[in-house]
């Protein structure tokens, strides 16, 4: 997947980070951003080499770790820290739990989502690459930081399973107020033949600039309810 001719970055990036416990345990949250930071991760990448894709896990623990030299400044990493250890009590706890990836896995800037439509659906739809990561990690929630640029996307997604029934607890137009700001808050639901829910997604507004308290305990508390 390389789009030169639209300053796509040469390789997709990898997920950021994948927990030890992911695909051991029922609590787990899948954080997922828009677009790959890719142009920047200098030497930081992970352990596997490849000519197709750019291994970023070394970046991303670092980044969710806040020691990488930006983290604290990028509300991706450090809100979602936070949230990760507040919810689970402790971050070295917590990181075995989740993971982290992008929606999108080539990118036309490095940390602004200014990538084309044609990017998006090829890496999306046609590709399918996000979908096959859920599938991977099979998350009991996901976390999109997407706002509305993406629901277009995450309407046409079903998990592969039979008989998957689905829910929109709130819906795409939901908004939530946090602090001064209101913020998309869409929750739909995936339910197996027996009613009984498999997997959450929460698309929500991206945390940059939005009040850290606010938002940490709403994130937090929907994740407690479901």
């Amino acid at each position: 997947m390389v789009y030169k001719k639209e300053g796509c970055e040469p390789k997709p990036i990898s997920f950021y980070h994948v927990g030890d416990n992911v695909n051991k345990s029922k609590d787990t949250i899948l954080f997922v951003g828009k677009t790959a930071i890719g142009n920047d991760l200098g030497e930081l990448n992970g352990d596997y080499h490849s000519p197709y894709f750019l291994d970023a896990t070394k970046f991303g623990l670092l980044s969710l770790c806040l020691k990488e030299k930006y983290a604290m400044s990028r509300a991706f990493y450090s809100y979602t820290h936070e949230i990760i250890k507040s919810y689970f009590g402790s971050f070295e706890v917590g990181i075995k739990h989740v993971a982290m990836t992008n929606m999108v896995k080539c990118n036309n800037g490095s940390t602004l989502d200014i990538n084309s439509y044609l990017a998006k659906k090829t890496c999306i739809d046609d590709l399918g690459l996000i979908w096959q990561e859920i599938e991977m990690i099979n998350p009991r929630r996901v976390v999109f930081y997407t706002n509305h640029n993406y629901n277009e996307f995450i309407e046409r997604y079903k998990p592969k399973s039979d008989d998957i029934k689905i829910e929109d607890i709130t819906h795409q137009a939901h908004r939530v107020k946090l602090g001064s700001k209101k913020i998309t808050w869409w929750h739909r639901r995936f339910l197996d033949k027996n009613n009984v829910p498999i997997m959450d997604f929460l698309i929500v507004g991206h945390p940059m600039m939005k009040h850290k308290t606010s938002y940490v305990q709403a994130i937090i508390s929907w994740l407690r309810e479901n």
